[in-house]
């Protein structure tokens, strides 16, 4: 029994001392994308560019360097670090220091294939009620899940929300698919005690992600699929987690976090970007 009750102390400590490591990091998910960065989400990536496309000049007497010759053409001007290192074709971890970029992809900063961007002015002018949202992928960390709409119930005279099993759950009460507004998703990092399953288990790994390149999150209703673009990431503990709403149109995943400790919640947001009609 001695023994038994000197393992049991030495686990407790030890989860405690976990415990303190584990939220002590919680700071670093804390990231929000850049405005220049969001800016050039709405810029189409202009199309390779071959010699030919450079400004040239044929004109040798113009050219205090030329020997005369006409045999080929001469760049009259000197380039200048924008037009050699443009931020369109540039990934934006590259942006800091353009002249060291090396050869990543920009990340699908463009849109994904058949979306089209949506204009936020319009609705917001013109808001209509949007069907509930039935499934949920985010590409970057290959999840592709349904979406089921949850209950609510009354515990001593507080509102709480049902647990998703296996899905993602929408928050009743907050914004649909593209409706203004939030809406708010709460799936599970894992569920080692009730077996509720781990959808959101790659959740955290968007912190990382989106410093780099775009990350996105497809939401899909009965109108067509939704495009949100993650814009930043934090934490709040459990207790203190306020289903906000904004004049935006925004969607925030919500997992409970950190692992084997589940005391708060990260949180990943997004804003509404594009649009692709059904079929």
């Amino acid at each position: 029994m001695i023994g038994l009750g000197s393992l049991f102390t030495i686990a407790g400590i030890g989860y405690l001392i976990y415990a303190e490591i584990a939220r002590s990091r919680l700071g670093d998910l804390v990231y929000e994308v850049s405005p220049v960065e969001r800016e050039g989400w709405v810029t189409a990536p202009l199309p390779a560019v071959g010699p030919s496309d450079f400004p040239t000049s044929s004109d040798s007497s113009q050219d205090p360097e030329s020997d005369g010759s006409k045999s080929g053409s001469v760049i009259s001007e000197p380039l200048e670090a924008a037009q050699l290192f443009p931020a369109r074709w540039t990934n934006p971890r590259y942006w800091p220091e353009p002249e060291w970029a090396g050869s990543l992809p920009y990340g699908r900063a463009d849109l994904p294939d058949g979306f089209v961007y949506l204009n936020s002015a319009e609705i917001i002018r013109d808001p209509v009620v949007s069907p509930a949202a039935e499934t949920l992928e985010v590409p970057a960390i290959n999840l592709r899940t349904s979406v089921y709409g949850l209950a609510v119930y009354d515990e001593g005279g507080k509102q709480l929300w049902e647990s998703p099993v296996d899905i993602v759950g929408h928050i009743p009460g907050t914004a649909h698919p593209g409706e203004i507004g939030a809406g708010w998703y709460f799936g599970h990092l894992e569920s080692p005690v009730r077996g509720e399953g781990n959808v959101f288990h790659d959740l955290p790994d968007i912190v990382e992600l989106v410093k780099h390149d775009p990350v996105d999150i497809i939401i899909g209703s009965a109108d067509g699929e939704f495009l949100y673009r993650v814009t930043k990431t934090g934490f709040i503990h459990r207790d203190d987690l306020v289903l906000d709403q904004t004049s935006a149109a925004t969607v925030t995943l919500v997992a409970s976090y950190p692992k084997l400790v589940y005391d708060h919640r990260i949180l990943v947001t997004g804003e509404l970007l594009a649009f692709r009609p059904p079929g």
